[in-house]
């Protein structure tokens, strides 16, 4: 009997030892929801601790990591930088190419190519209105640049304006016959102490349009000029040019010569703008 009551107890014993063994190897799988510190400190301690200064930790240099990520675009573009040598040549290769297309166009007379001489003519000789640049740039940006010196602040302010183009007298002389009576042109007699008086010259750059005689007998030459001008010169003797040649500001148009009917010859001169006859002498200085 007593070595029955011996192995029950050792029996209980070990059931009582794997009970504990499995207690304890659970509790050690799963960790606590929370963990208390060993030792607590207050909200002053804690935000003067070593282990919460964020003031140590080093902020990142933005144009340093901007200089890194460049050089990566760089190098994903696949190359380097180019050197100043290549970009020169280029730039001087793109500059010989538009020298010689512009030269080339000038040297041809075809209609196209007069149209676009024209073109070239009329950007190259036309003043920039800053006046009207300095409108937009305060209707855009309340205010001129101030870093510019030619848009002053001390100025009144600025208005739109249109600047018309100033053309050159064709003759030395005077206006005998006003735009009113005709309402296409005026008639200038040349002035008699001027030597090149019998000269009739270009008012400006253009092409010519065409060479076509008057019912009265005289020669009449249409040009058209840049800005949209076109302008005629009647009463003409004698002309060299013909139709679509190329006349530059002061080139001779023609002359005059004395009549049998007038002691003095005069000269019939029109300029229309928009395809409307406007008044010769809003945009020529007659002396």
């Amino acid at each position: 009997m007593e070595q029955k009551s011996d192995i029950k107890g050792r029996r209980k014993q070990r059931i009582r030892n794997l009970l504990e063994q499995d207690d304890a190897s659970q509790k050690a799988a799963v960790p606590p929801l929370f963990a208390l510190p060993d030792q607590t400190t207050t909200f002053k301690e804690w935000g003067e601790g070593a282990s919460h200064d964020f003031s140590k930790i080093p902020e990142p240099d933005p144009e340093a990591m901007w200089k890194q990520r460049r050089n990566n675009w760089v190098d994903e573009g696949g190359g380097d930088k180019p050197g100043f040598a290549s970009g020169f040549m280029r730039k001087t290769i793109a500059s010989l190419v538009v020298f010689g297309a512009v030269w080339g166009i000038f040297n041809v007379q075809q209609p196209w190519a007069l149209k676009v001489q024209v073109f070239i003519a009329d950007a190259l000789t036309r003043d920039m209105d800053f006046a009207a640049a300095e409108v937009w740039y305060e209707e855009h940006f309340s205010g001129a640049p101030a870093f510019i010196p030619i848009f002053g602040d001390k100025n009144p302010p600025a208005e739109k304006v249109t600047a018309a183009h100033d053309l050159n007298a064709p003759l030395e002389g005077s206006i005998v016959r006003p735009f009113a009576a005709t309402l296409k042109g005026v008639e200038i007699m040349p002035a008699v102490n001027s030597n090149s008086s019998l000269t009739v010259k270009s008012v400006d750059t253009g092409r010519v349009l065409s060479v076509a005689k008057e019912a009265e007998g005289g020669i009449r030459i249409t040009v058209r000029h840049t800005g949209d001008v076109t302008a005629e010169y009647g009463h003409l003797s004698g002309t060299k040019l013909a139709a679509d040649d190329w006349v530059q500001s002061g080139d001779t148009i023609g002359w005059l010569e004395e009549q049998e009917n007038a002691s003095v010859p005069l000269l019939f001169f029109a300029i229309m703008k928009d395809k409307t006859y406007i008044d010769p002498a809003e945009v020529v200085s007659f002396d």
